[in-house]
């Protein structure tokens, strides 16, 4: 499976934000998924997934997703807000409902699989920067399982950057006095960036040239560094310079 860029909001004191907030992020969402290429995945910030009851509704002459379209809209008519429409699809028992995205114990979460292309990892951490200026009283865990966050994982808050101080060689350290935390990276190199692909179908049956041709190589999907020269391109587009401050925190105990 490619690479991933993983954002919560966790479920604890000090988190919160509006609806209206909320709509203001997933506005900036839409944007940044209509406007740029996606080769591997889109964002999906989500504050709660849906999954139809089928088994209370099934066998009818429509689709149980229908149903909650069409209650959906009847609601919406009535003026009701999005988390007010949901909660009463919920109460109908037309949906369960998972709140907090895709994670457990969050207000808000979700991934990005981004797998080799370093552009995409950058318009997710650029989009999660300006939503935390949105969001201002939620703080952001952002965790890159490949290299564009230098650290491994940040946290956003009103447009900083916070990093827990957890290394005894000072490497996270370095990273926030030098403020050179996310890579620097070329749009161009991945101008033309294949669309990554999960599945290869009847790989087995392949010849071990053309496996070795479609699968090319692990940093493929995304783990490994891609850059030009010691974690950067030479060239590019630097998401350190949009960052208000960068903090170190108290290691966790």
């Amino acid at each position: 499976m490619g690479r991933r860029i993983i954002y919560r909001i966790e479920e604890k004191e000090g988190n919160a934000f509006s609806e209206s907030e909320w709509n203001a992020v997933l506005r900036l969402q839409h944007w940044y998924n209509s406007e740029f290429m996606w080769t591997a995945g889109k964002i999906a910030f989500k504050r709660y997934v849906l999954f139809p009851n089928t088994e209370d509704f099934s066998g009818l002459d429509i689709s149980v997703w229908e149903l909650v379209a069409r209650r959906y809209q009847s609601l919406q008519q009535e003026g009701r807000s999005d988390e007010e429409i949901v909660r009463q699809l919920e109460r109908d028992r037309l949906v369960t409902v998972k709140w907090g995205g895709y994670f457990d114990h969050s207000l808000a979460s979700g991934f990005t699989r981004v797998a080799d292309n370093e552009w995409n990892a950058y318009l997710v951490c650029d989009f999660l920067l300006k939503a935390s200026t949105i969001l201002k009283q939620a703080t952001m865990v952002v965790i890159d399982e490949g290299k564009f966050i230098k650290t491994g994982t940040v946290y956003m808050r009103d447009g900083m950057v916070l990093l827990e101080e957890k290394n005894i060689d000072n490497v996270v350290q370095g990273f926030v006095q030098a403020g050179h935390v996310f890579s620097l990276v070329n749009p161009e190199k991945y101008d033309k960036h294949p669309v990554f692909k999960n599945i290869i179908p009847e790989f087995n049956s392949l010849k071990k040239g053309e496996r070795r041709a479609l699968v090319r190589n692990w940093n493929w999907l995304g783990y490994e560094d891609g850059y030009d020269e010691a974690g950067d391109d030479v060239d590019g587009f630097d998401l350190n310079r949009k960052v208000k401050e960068f903090r170190l925190l108290p290691a966790k105990k």
